[in-house]
């Protein structure tokens, strides 16, 4: 047995989040381009503002029809080598109802860069959002975090790694929302999502959240689809418990009948109730 007592056509399977729809995953990822294409046609929005030097690093910034507004950031995913900025606005209008503003981030994918610098990369977005919160008309002491799957991962890896950073830029991290994400790489080290990514074992320790929890703060709202894969809900699961252990304030959900692709496509998502 490979990891877990999972053989490697087992292991392959539990972190192939499209094995519990069937394996065809387009008409999500269809659905993710023409929604996001149609809010930013109607919604009040700066597109590709360049956060760094590469073309990668840019972020789609929708604010709030109010100047002071809360700010929700959002990482996508995609296993840390597709999707960008660009198919990620499903949730801006629900947001933009709930009265925050909303930034959807860009960062370079494998294999063009490794799992640090895409940390780094979002790292420093945020960085940006902080010097640049008073033009863009948001409250930088009212920020939530998304990320889903990949990106929750990155979302937890910011946390643990630059919370101190934000904090001296002058963002208050208050909610986090990690959604369907991985928080330990070790069995994504042993599939073919590794090809592209290549990861170390010392990348494997140093950048797997449940090898490296964040300072206490913020609230932490880990939620996984009640039809993601077992292993995807074991690892959402362990990570709230070793929140809970160290002292974070968390809370676990299982949403009731959605998969790891359609979770992202409801508002609740994104704006738990427990907040």
């Amino acid at each position: 047995m490979l990891y877990r007592g999972l053989s490697q056509d087992e292991l392959e399977r539990e972190y192939a989040p499209s094995s519990m729809i069937g394996g065809d995953l387009t008409p999500y990822l269809d659905s993710y381009t023409a929604l996001s294409a149609q809010h930013r046609a109607r919604m009040d929005v700066k597109e590709n503002v360049a956060y760094g030097d590469s073309s990668a690093q840019v972020l789609d910034f929708f604010p709030a029809k109010g100047a002071g507004a809360p700010l929700h950031v959002f990482v996508h995913g995609g296993y840390w080598q597709a999707l960008s900025q660009r198919e990620s606005a499903m949730m801006a209008p629900a947001l933009i109802e709930a009265e925050q503003s909303f930034a959807t981030l860009n960062y370079t994918l494998a294999p063009d860069a490794r799992l640090d610098q895409m940390v780094d990369e979002c790292r420093d977005a945020l960085l940006w959002l902080a010097e640049n919160a008073f033009n863009l008309g948001f409250d930088p002491s009212r920020i939530t975090l998304s990320g889903h799957s990949a990106g929750a991962h990155l979302v937890a890896m910011v946390m643990a790694t630059s919370a101190d950073a934000l904090a001296r830029a002058g963002l208050r991290v208050r909610d986090v929302i990690l959604i369907s994400g991985v928080y330990d790489l070790e069995p994504i080290s042993l599939t073919s999502v590794n090809d592209p990514l290549q990861l170390t074992p010392v990348e494997v320790h140093d950048l797997s959240p449940i090898l490296h929890l964040p300072p206490p703060g913020p609230r932490y709202h880990v939620t996984v689809a009640e039809r993601d894969t077992p292993e995807f809900i074991r690892q959402s699961r362990d990570y709230a418990e070793a929140l809970r252990k160290g002292g974070h304030s968390v809370s676990f959900d299982l949403l009731k009948g959605m998969q790891h692709f359609d979770i992202i496509m409801h508002r609740g998502t994104f704006l738990p109730v427990n907040r």
